[in-house]
C-alpha cells in the first residue's frame, strides 16, 4: 500500500469535491492533513485490536503478547510511512 498515493488521491478527490483548484502547497497541507487522519485512526484501531487479541487469548498469555508485538511492529511502520508523507 503506497500511503503517499492514497493521501495525494484523497486530496484530490477533495479538491474535486469542492470544486477547488489547489496549489502545489495547498496539495501538501491538505496531503498532510490527511495522513495525520490516517495516523491518528491506525492508532485508534491498533489500540483496539490489541485489547482485543488481551481479552480473547486470556487463556494464552504468551500468544497474546506474540500477537500484541507483531501489532505494535506493523503500527510503527504504517506510522513512520504516515508520518514521511508530513
Amino acid at each position: 500500500m503506497n500511503l503517499t498515493k492514497v493521501a495525494s488521491q484523497a486530496a484530490k478527490a477533495a479538491s474535486d469535491a469542492v470544486g477547488a483548484s489547489l496549489t502545489e502547497d495547498e496539495v501538501e497541507k491538505v496531503t498532510a492533513i490527511i495522513a495525520k487522519a490516517m495516523e491518528n485512526a491506525v492508532l485508534e484501531a491498533s489500540n483496539q485490536h490489541t485489547t482485543t487479541c488481551a481479552d480473547c487469548l486470556i487463556h494464552d498469555q504468551d500468544l497474546a503478547h506474540k500477537i500484541q508485538d507483531e501489532i505494535e511492529r506493523k503500527k510503527i511502520a504504517l506510522i513512520a510511512n504516515l508520518s514521511s508523507l508530513r
